[in-house]
């Protein structure tokens, strides 16, 4: 079950410099992680837990979470996949329950504490889903207000901190890391340089698509790729996240082998797969060893272990990608009815 399962990390650049901020911030109860999609906040908090051997419940929140009763079963899954030791599993949110969710929540998140280690984090991922009128605010928050000293709720999204978690900021029981702490530095850029690219670049190169991209994860990745299949930046000055995109997503894109376009192409709207779904949706005999091999590379495709690893795509620009191999599609098929 990917929902509650902690990313599996490869050959992650190991951001110290954020590290030391998080060993900062974990003095408060909560910590909201913020930031463009494609600027590594995921990467950031399940690397920063990995090399600090943080047990961890990983939950990542999707539009089932509107229904405050599913969010406590699937936190309970975790929770049992986090201590499984404990035979007695946490209490569903059956009807008897709903004129005091606030009790409940209070009882639970106590519960849950009580079956972690210390130190331990709560992890919840891809908080941006989370509707602006949604319970699942007031939930979270309550159940924050009940963990003890020692364990962590991190939230990752897209977005700012809601309205709702204004007091938690206010009472100085929230630390935010922003857009501003995840943009690489020149420095981190050198870093992922060497680990990521196959030739030596000079300092003076890695200056300038740190530039280019200014400091976002995905476009410097995508630059970086883009030299190992021999094409030149050729982008001046700074450009928005879509550009750099539409720019090197394409060319990357058009020096792909036809396999892997036509890989991309049949799987780019499933929000999860494993190796046996995506060999019978595309006919590729190896569609295992492809996203295998994507993960392996941090190539935008994360795994996550359940019964089977489980596949997800978190490039920021799959559907422009998409679109551009739709489009060359419809090209070449215009081409070849006017022979």
């Amino acid at each position: 079950m990917s929902k509650i399962t902690r990313p599996i990390l490869t050959g992650v650049f190991q951001r110290k410099r954020l590290f030391g901020l998080l060993n900062h911030m974990r003095k408060q109860p909560a910590i909201w992680v913020s930031g463009p999609p494609g600027c590594g906040k995921t990467t950031l908090v399940a690397s920063y837990l990995q090399a600090r051997k943080i047990p961890c419940l990983w939950y990542q929140i999707d539009e089932t979470d509107a229904d405050p009763a599913t969010f406590f079963f699937y936190l309970g899954q975790a929770a049992k996949r986090a201590s499984p030791r404990k035979r007695k599993s946490l209490p569903l949110l059956t009807p008897e329950y709903l004129q005091d969710i606030p009790t409940f929540t209070y009882r639970y998140f106590e519960n849950l504490s009580n079956r972690l280690k210390i130190p331990s984090a709560l992890i919840f991922d891809n908080y941006q889903e989370v509707p602006p009128n949604s319970s699942l605010h007031e939930i979270i928050l309550n159940g924050i207000s009940r963990i003890p000293e020692g364990i962590n709720v991190i939230l990752i999204s897209r977005s700012e901190p809601p309205p709702a978690f204004i007091r938690l900021r206010a009472n100085h029981q929230m630390e935010t890391i922003g857009w501003d702490e995840l943009r690489f530095t020149f420095e981190e850029s050198v870093g992922m340089a060497r680990l990521r690219s196959e030739q030596k670049l000079s300092r003076e190169t890695v200056k300038h698509l740190n530039e280019m991209a200014d400091g976002w994860a995905a476009g410097l990745v995508l630059m970086l790729e883009s030299l190992t299949r021999g094409i030149q930046p050729q982008l001046p000055g700074k450009h928005t996240s879509d550009e750099i995109l539409d720019y090197f997503g394409a060319e990357l894109f058009d020096k792909t082998d036809k396999e892997l376009q036509e890989f991309f192409l049949k799987t780019a709207f499933l929000p999860k797969m494993t190796g046996r779904m995506a060999e019978e949706l595309t006919e590729i005999s190896h569609a295992s060893r492809i996203l295998s091999s994507l993960s392996k590379r941090n190539y935008f495709t994360e795994m996550r272990l359940h019964h089977e690893p489980i596949y997800q795509y978190r490039d920021p620009g799959i559907e422009h990608k998409q679109l551009r191999l739709q489009r060359y599609r419809q090209e070449q098929s215009r081409k070849q009815s006017l022979r």
